[in-house]
């Protein structure tokens, strides 16, 4: 149980460390977050758009520059997270809404998004879980709207390995004491892909691959 820590408590603690620790881990960085904009199109209407588990908002600037106007909801467990992003963007601060809560569980209106976007927070959750969060992004997007995923990406053996120490932490906690623990469960990028595909998002494209991330966008 010393190992694993719940997942607000967790990004709360490293709120303010967290842009920096991004930089140091993801690969490419600029041109990470500059590729996770990318199929944004560039637009003065108030496109509305859902930025999932957007912590401290790192790619709020690739948006805004696509998107000048957007309306932003940003949802996240961690206070301390959107503390630091709306201090970031307090010149946007009339176009950005947040919400503190659980994507897993908070309500999100249908068919009113143009654009979903995740960046760095799928890799906690197991397969079903992530298909109904899925189907949620899907069923919250307009008919042509796009959902924009980048995450850490893994191989096979490296996806079993996860799911092992997962499932070994997960044994320590009692059932009836058991929620949301940060512990990392990435997958392959083909797992990324079938799971899209069974929460029913018919198009999906690869627009970046590297060693340990990918970007991906599903069409409604």
């Amino acid at each position: 149980m010393s190992n694993i820590e719940q997942m607000s408590d967790f990004f709360n603690k490293r709120a303010e460390t967290y842009d920096d620790y991004m930089r140091e881990t993801v690969e490419n960085f600029d041109k990470y977050y500059s590729l996770l904009s990318q199929p944004i199109k560039q637009t003065n209407d108030e496109v509305e758009i859902l930025d999932m588990g957007c912590g401290t908002g790192i790619e709020l600037e690739g948006i805004f520059n696509k998107a000048p106007n957007a309306k932003i909801t940003g949802i996240d467990m961690s206070q301390e997270m959107l503390d630091k992003m709306m201090k970031k963007y307090k010149a946007k601060a009339a176009n950005i809404k947040i919400i503190v809560d659980s994507y897993l569980i908070c309500n999100i209106a249908d068919n009113y998004y143009d654009y979903i976007v995740s960046s760095m927070t799928m890799h906690h959750f197991l397969q079903e879980p992530k298909i109904e969060i899925y189907k949620k992004i899907r069923k919250s997007l307009k008919e042509d709207g796009l959902y924009i995923e980048g995450d850490y990406v893994v191989s096979d053996e490296e996806q079993n390995e996860c799911l092992k120490i997962y499932q070994e932490l997960m044994n320590t906690v009692k059932e009836e004491n058991r929620d949301l623990y940060h512990i990392d469960i990435p997958f392959t990028l083909q797992k990324q892909k079938e799971l899209l595909k069974k929460a029913g998002f018919k198009k999906i494209k690869v627009i970046l691959k590297q060693e340990n991330q990918a970007i991906l966008v599903a069409h409604k």
